[in-house]
């Protein structure tokens, strides 16, 4: 598979920085960081599909299945871990969820890894941390544990909300994300406006021409929820997909949109969801995933482009500028 950004060299060779991948999902951390100067030690997930797909993707990263209600400090600092990405279940603080925070079940594992992140010994607490969530987790009783331990542990905090929109992507996914580290950290800017860029490049040809029967919704339910549909056009130059949730195949409305086509109105592919995430070329889901599990993992991922921006404060990570001009209609499945 072959890198989106390139590597960033200065005519040194610096000591790659080790990283732990906890809650990896399909990999959209490690996905953000190639190219830059980190390997990625330790990938830890419980779904067996989303770990399939991370395996298949990122084969030397040491991605195993973990129970992190019960994650050992060993495991979390064994060999010396310079950097924590985090991406915990989102469900205790989302608006459609019942908004339960410590409460709730899946809030049990970020719980346990913030109670070991107190009391692991200095020297091996990692330098940096990076937490991804929802919007809603800003105020919760987790966000005010996370921000007490990581400043009782010395570590400079950095919070921001951010949307791929910012980022010249047609698709809304604002999510919330916390930067912290025990060195410097550059300045928090805001990227620069960038114009969308348009939604047709992201779109596999294909399927102009030719839309499998799995993609399609049937008229009934076209007929059915009519308006409810957010339904693009994908010659509409303004056109902006709403956010693609793990629901997305499931729920018919408030789980991500529809394009128009000539055969009628379809879903968006798991791999043009994944595009439009910027996971980079050659992302694959494994042959004997169903399609409604693809779904359900890419929206259960992350925005890579995003991700990688708010990595940007940590200089020791050495990621290249983003590519501004890059045209996702260069995809080799969107030259058919």
């Amino acid at each position: 598979m072959g890198n989106r950004w390139p590597a960033v060299t200065d005519g040194t060779t610096a000591v790659p920085l080790r990283a732990l991948e906890l809650f990896c999902g399909i990999g959209g951390f490690a996905a953000a960081v190639e190219g830059g100067n980190v390997r990625v030690v330790g990938a830890f997930d419980q779904d067996p599909a989303a770990l399939a797909t991370y395996r298949l993707n990122f084969p030397g990263h040491g991605a195993r299945q973990v129970d992190l209600e019960r994650v050992s400090a060993w495991e979390l600092t064994a060999g010396g871990i310079d950097l924590w990405w985090l991406s915990p279940p989102c469900q205790p603080y989302c608006e459609r969820g019942a908004c339960r925070d410590l409460a709730d079940p899946r809030a049990r594992s970020l719980v346990h890894i913030l109670e070991l992140l107190g009391r692991i010994p200095d020297d091996l607490l990692p330098r940096h941390l990076a937490l991804e969530n929802v919007a809603g987790f800003v105020g919760s009783e987790a966000h005010g544990r996370l921000t007490e331990v990581l400043a009782s542990r010395g570590f400079q905090v950095q919070e921001r909300l951010l949307c791929p929109t910012e980022l010249g992507i047609p698709m809304r996914r604002p999510r919330y994300y916390l930067s912290a580290s025990r060195d410097e950290m550059r300045p928090l800017v805001a990227p620069n406006p960038r114009p969308l860029r348009p939604l047709a490049g992201y779109l596999d040809r294909r399927f102009g021409r030719d839309v499998p029967d799995e993609l399609l919704l049937s008229p009934d339910v076209v007929a059915r929820f009519g308006g409810a549909l957010p339904i693009l056009d994908s010659g509409d130059g303004s056109a902006c997909a709403t956010c693609f949730t793990a629901g997305y195949g499931r729920s018919i409305t408030s789980a991500g949109s529809y394009l128009q086509c000539a055969s009628g109105v379809r879903h968006f592919s798991p791999e043009e969801i994944a595009r439009l995430m910027a996971f980079p070329e050659g992302f694959r889901f494994p042959d004997e995933l169903p399609l409604r599990k693809q779904w359900h993992l890419i929206g259960n991922s992350l925005s890579v482009a995003a991700v990688r921006e708010v990595l940007r404060v940590f200089p020791s990570l050495a990621l290249s500028p983003r590519i501004d001009d890059e045209n996702p209609s260069n995809h080799p499945e969107n030259m058919i």
